[in-house]
């Protein structure tokens, strides 16, 4: 019986600030933003050139056989890989600004063909 009131709201805030950090986790999670925090709190590490080979043979598979607003958010336009090129440095690629360099299906190192779809790189994959 010897309680206070004030051990109450620090209970109640405590458990409030939980809930909170555990919805805003939940709603980045299907936002998409947790990819994000994950890169940075992980760190990036470089993608497989094969297995981006092997995916983006996949999904021009895919693209091809959509119509053209689908190719144009075809996932062969849209993913992009992380390199490391120059194994000698140990960091992925960058480009011209500093800023990691994304590559494409159909850009070297992969170059991942693909009929239908590459031939308008411009119209479907801009």
């Amino acid at each position: 019986m010897d309680k206070k009131g004030v051990e109450l709201s620090f209970n109640v805030i405590i458990i409030a600030i939980i809930v909170l950090l555990v919805l805003v986790l939940v709603g980045s999670f299907f936002v998409g933003g947790v990819t994000k925090l994950f890169d940075i709190i992980f760190g990036v590490g470089p993608d497989s050139i094969s297995t981006a080979s092997t995916t983006c043979s996949s999904q021009c598979n895919v693209a091809q056989v959509s119509d053209d607003v689908t190719k144009k958010n075809s996932q062969y336009c849209r993913k992009t890989w992380k390199f490391d090129t120059n194994p000698e440095d140990g960091a992925l690629d960058k480009d011209i600004e500093g800023n990691l360099r994304k590559y494409h299906c159909y850009e070297p190192p992969i170059s991942v063909s693909c009929t239908g779809v590459q031939d308008g790189v411009q119209e479907f994959c801009a």
